[in-house]
């Protein structure tokens, strides 16, 4: 193939397989512009070097050529040679008169390998020590002492008792309260209906979403549910078992704070 017939041969073969510059555009991601340019061999429209024969190579073989045999034969229409070093598997030998190149690549390993082993040990330790202060609290918060020391009014309580002792109604807002955290305050929630719910437990977020009919869901806290419900009347609410009043119509928004005196309200313990 002559310089002045590679274009018009690539067009040829195209036109005997009926398809268009916009079909091989669509398929191999080059521009109708650039396939034009190889066409009518205009090479000073193209990016050039390894650009031009990776679009002579795709062009190829969507029209199910002989890849090497067309690249070949566009080098030999241009002119062209290969510019980009190809990769041979091996690593490029370093001359004699470089040794720093050797000395540089060693030290940032050695330097990459101490910060990964630093930041290791760092997130290994903060992990043990967020561990241990978690045990600690657990252990603090279930330790006889501190429960005395948080809640005297319970101290001559008998043990194994699970019903705390009335507070009365003149005490103080800034009264310690007489419910140990480690008394079971369980809510339990189930709806008749679709419809989207929010729970809060003291003050996480322990359930945000949609809700399907009959549904349930069981939550624990240490001193206060909040409960909101796009669908007020479809939502019922148990409270370590007892069965509250629903928190709204039906059809209507509604919210509740819920505290350990909701116990009282549900066994008959209000006013």
């Amino acid at each position: 193939m002559t310089k002045d017939t590679f274009g018009d041969s690539l067009k040829r073969e195209r036109e005997m397989r009926g398809v268009t510059l916009e079909e091989v555009s669509s398929a191999t991601r080059i521009a109708t512009r650039f396939l034009k340019a190889i066409e009518d061999e205009k090479w000073d429209q193209l990016p050039g070097g390894v650009f031009n024969r990776g679009f002579v190579r795709a062009v190829a073989r969507y029209l199910g050529l002989d890849e090497e045999n067309i690249v070949a034969e566009y080098t030999l229409a241009v002119g062209d040679r290969q510019t980009v070093p190809v990769w041979t598997g091996s690593p490029p030998a370093v001359s004699s008169d470089q040794p720093w190149l050797v000395w540089i690549v060693a030290a940032i390993i050695i330097i990459a390998l101490a910060a990964g082993g630093w930041f290791g040990t760092r997130l290994f330790l903060l992990k043990r020590a967020q561990k241990k202060a978690s045990q600690s609290s657990l252990f603090d918060a279930a330790s006889p002492s501190s429960a005395s020391a948080l809640t005297p009014v319970m101290a001559s309580q008998p043990v194994g008792t699970s019903v705390p002792p009335s507070v009365p109604a003149d005490s103080s807002s800034g009264a310690v309260s007489a419910y140990p955290p480690t008394d079971r305050f369980e809510l339990k929630v189930v709806t008749a209906k679709r419809t989207k719910v929010i729970v809060v437990a003291d003050k996480d977020v322990v359930f945000d979403g949609t809700m399907k009919s009959g549904e349930n869901h069981f939550f624990n806290a240490t001193d206060h549910f909040q409960v909101s419900a796009k669908d007020a009347g479809v939502v019922r609410l148990e409270l370590n078992g007892r069965v509250l009043d629903p928190i709204g119509p039906t059809g209507q928004e509604g919210k509740i704070t819920l505290t350990r005196d909701a116990l009282k309200v549900a066994t008959g313990g209000g006013n």
